[in-house]
């Protein structure tokens, strides 16, 4: 009868250990390797929270399964609470999916449960702040905000040259150009 929780237990200790392997692999630069020993601790403790969140977001970078990885890293927030390692999953998530707006959000629910957090800070930083419509009397998408939007952009940009975000720059994805 003890030997299922010692199967258990094993079954755990063999999941995190991938789970920190894929995670190295993850730093490096290797997401598809990375994705594989993910899948394989997900299979050996598919209810672990950070598991379940980091196979999530390599579900979005590797296989582009954007629903299920969205739907992993989801759950694994509700699973576990307002953790600062799945919230910034989650925002890579949608960052690899080209939505930016769905990361702003994420960053911002988790820097109300996590104000101190300095990688959200970084992250919510990092993003940038959209600017008033030059026309508040006209709304956000008229063509004449939009114009006058882009030509102050570029004349702000003449002045305080400023690098350019990406989620590699900030650390939010991994960079591939490196392999």
């Amino acid at each position: 009868m003890s030997g299922a929780p010692d199967r258990e237990k094993r079954a755990t200790a063999q999941a995190l250990s991938l789970l920190e392997e894929g995670l190295s692999r993850y730093r490096e630069g290797d997401s598809t390797e990375a994705h594989a020993l993910f899948g394989r601790a997900h299979r050996s403790a598919p209810s672990d929270a950070r598991i379940m969140s980091w196979y999530g977001l390599t579900l979005v970078l590797v296989e582009k399964n954007s629903n299920l990885g969205i739907l992993y890293c989801d759950q694994a927030l509700r699973l576990a609470g307002p953790e600062p390692e799945l919230f910034l999953n989650l925002v890579r998530a949608h960052l690899a999916l080209g939505q930016r707006e769905h990361a702003v959000k994420v960053i911002r629910r988790g820097m109300a449960a996590n104000p101190t957090d300095p990688g959200l800070k970084l992250a919510l930083s990092s993003m940038g702040y959209r600017g008033r419509p030059i026309l508040p009397f006209f709304s956000r998408s008229n063509f004449v905000n939009r114009w006058l939007g882009r030509l102050r952009h570029r004349l702000s940009r003449r002045i305080h040259p400023v690098a350019r975000w990406t989620p590699m720059t900030i650390g939010l994805l991994p960079d591939d150009e490196k392999k």
